[in-house]
């Protein structure tokens, strides 16, 4: 009797017999669990999804958490015996990448993807607006990290006791993968897939689901597609410039050719939003000099942001090429050795030099490539400014003061130029300002949004003074000037003071409509005047074009001048009228001025008229059809 326990003892301890892995289906839940927990945790912190939390969309939404959860467990379960190891070393890569996706949609308001992370080596330079946007809630990604370590520690001689041949974990990871393919398709049967919105997809299919198609879509974009511009592409793109052309043809021509022979002034002002002209704080004006300027001016004020993941490098991107942004990533590094047509270009024909300024490293945003492509014969960066004054950006990047006054030194403004100004003092995330009193701000001291109105008001004056030079240069009587926002500079996730502020509410409507960057265009002999048809960053050239009087039948956007309708459609395929908001994201038409719900049908052949843009903006990044229409 003693022998035959002592038997069975040998056989618990030597695993002579493979017994039932307990501690594994433990762990294995735990990690399913853990998972889904934190990507569902995600997208409620950074209102992806909303209360209540058993409604249809998140129980769907959960399903898919789920499925896709399931699928890395069972992969996992059969390439690897030591189970723990791989899923621990599983556990901490899927937490970094859920911060990451967190980070990057609080300021990008979309989840990161591949092209991001591809170019993720250029972000050295914004970490310090990337730890701006940290939240203590963040530690929940991690709190199960040490968890697991223990465990791992403390049961892998027991795991390795106990491991399951290849056969069983072959069995195990199929049954799983039933399991998780079924629940799957009941979710994906109850929604459907959206073209242009990455956040649509995580709404309804979470997170893990994502990832998995953005790798697919990544690898079929760029490694399994036809790169040739096939016969139906360019039919496609020929019918429809001409058409656009026609239509242009038939409306009027007003300003047409009004600052011909004149120089071409651009200034593209970091994170300047639409809110803050005519706007005081405390009975003082934010930015006194814009609204001077607002006066003597044609002004638009209703032009909203259509910049994706490449931000302030896809605003220069729009105005001087209207094209739209990317679908994933920044036009400017995937993109940088397509033909453009391009403002530059079309000013080199009439004898112009162009100048691109921008006190940072050329390499930053690819510029330095990138400039070649757009035509621009000077690129002037910080390898040729002498920084002696530091303001903005956490305190390290030149001032626009600075910026400005060398500038002009470096311009040959003897002969007809185009000088594209991009600023750096209100940059994100403004913490520069957190200690000046430069502006009272009031209760609003010390707060994201008080430091951003501090920056806001450094960045006018400096504009102011910029003017007033160019008015002693001669300058500003013989210049078309334009001025206009690259993005916005408050996120929804920090903007509760500025909804405050403004006494709007937080819906979709009321901050869609806060989602617009001033553009004002002054021309010598043309009187102020405000115009209010709905617009976007890819009109800018179209305008610039025709008061200048030079070609752009490759342009997407349109003269805002001389228009029948304005509208405006963001990167994610949302569309917005002076009448109507269409919500990509949850597929719903909105009136603009009371925020009720209207019947798509009304609106549906016009908004695929709007989007059919983005989609011929594609053919023309992927395929570089412009070389190929010539």
């Amino acid at each position: 009797m003693k022998i035959s326990i002592e038997r069975a003892r040998s056989n618990i301890f030597t695993n002579t017999r493979p017994q039932l892995d307990v501690f594994g289906i433990i762990y294995t839940v735990l990690f399913v669990c853990s998972i889904v927990f934190k990507g569902v945790f995600l997208q409620f912190q950074n209102q992806i999804n909303f209360k209540p939390l058993f409604s249809t969309t998140n129980i769907f939404m959960f399903v898919a958490s789920m499925s896709f959860t399931l699928v890395l467990a069972a992969l996992l379960t059969v390439f690897h015996t030591k189970r723990r190891v791989l899923f621990f070393i599983s556990n901490i890569l899927m937490s970094v990448l859920l911060l990451s996706d967190a980070l990057y949609l609080r300021y990008y308001n979309t989840i990161i993807t591949i092209p991001v992370i591809y170019n993720a080596r250029y972000l050295g330079p914004v970490r310090e607006s990337i730890m701006s946007l940290f939240r203590f809630s963040d530690i929940f990604y991690f709190l199960d990290i040490p968890v697991f370590a223990v465990m791992s520690f403390i049961f892998s001689k027991r795991a390795e006791q106990n491991k399951l041949p290849l056969l069983k974990r072959c069995v195990v990871a199929a049954v799983l993968m039933v399991v998780a393919f079924g629940s799957f398709k009941i979710a994906y049967s109850k929604n459907d897939m959206s073209e242009y919105d990455n956040n649509y997809i995580v709404k309804n299919f979470g997170i893990g689901y994502f990832h998995y198609y953005d790798v697919k879509k990544y690898l079929k974009e760029n490694y399994l597609r036809d790169k040739k511009l096939r016969t139906e592409e360019k039919n496609e793109l020929t019918s429809f410039f001409e058409e656009k052309n026609k239509e242009k043809a038939a409306l009027s021509n007003r300003f047409k050719g009004i600052a011909k022979g004149k120089n071409l002034i651009i200034v593209q002002m970091e994170a300047l939003q639409h809110f803050v002209i005519n706007s005081k704080m405390n009975g003082r004006e934010i930015t006194p000099n814009l609204n001077k300027l607002v006066k003597e001016s044609l002004y638009f004020d209703n032009i909203y942001v259509q910049v994706a993941g490449g931000n302030t490098s896809d605003a220069e991107f729009m105005t001087n090429t209207s094209l739209y942004p990317a679908k994933e990533g920044a036009a400017y590094f995937r993109f940088a050795t397509n033909e453009y047509n391009t403002i530059p270009k079309e000013l080199k024909k009439e004898g112009y030099n162009s100048y691109a300024l921008h006190a940072y490293g050329p390499a930053f945003w690819n510029r330095t490539e990138m400039y070649k492509a757009i035509g621009f014969d000077t690129f002037i960066s910080s390898n040729d400014y002498v920084m002696d004054e530091y303001i903005g950006w956490g305190g390290w990047a030149l001032s626009d003061d600075s910026f400005f006054r060398q500038s002009l030194e470096k311009i040959d403004v003897t002969k007809p130029f185009y000088s594209f100004f991009i600023t750096l003092s209100g940059h994100h995330p403004y913490s520069y300002f957190e200690d000046k009193q430069t502006f009272d701000v009031g209760k609003y001291d010390r707060t994201y949004f008080g430091n951003y109105i501090k920056a806001q008001n450094y960045a006018d004056a400096a504009l102011g003074r910029f003017i007033e030079r160019l008015k002693e240069m001669g300058l500003y009587e013989n210049s078309l000037i334009v001025i206009y926002g690259d993005h916005t500079g408050l996120p929804k996730t920090q903007a509760k003071e500025l909804l405050e502020f403004l006494g709007v509410d937080d819906n979709k409507v009321d901050w869609i409509k806060l989602q617009k960057i001033p553009l004002l265009i002054h021309c010598p002999g043309v009187k102020g005047e405000t115009i209010s048809t709905t617009g976007g960053q890819v009109d800018i050239f179209p305008m610039i074009a025709n008061m200048m009087g030079f070609e752009n039948y490759y342009a997407l956007g349109k003269d805002l001048l001389n228009t029948e309708k304005g509208y405006a459609v963001l990167r994610n395929g949302s569309v917005l009228t002076d009448d109507y908001y269409y919500c990509s994201e949850d597929d719903t038409v909105y009136d603009l001025r009371s925020g009720e719900v209207l019947d798509k049908k009304d609106y549906e052949d016009e908004i695929q008229k709007y989007q059919k843009e983005l989609q011929i903006s594609d053919i023309i990044l992927e395929k570089d059809a412009l070389r190929k229409l010539k």
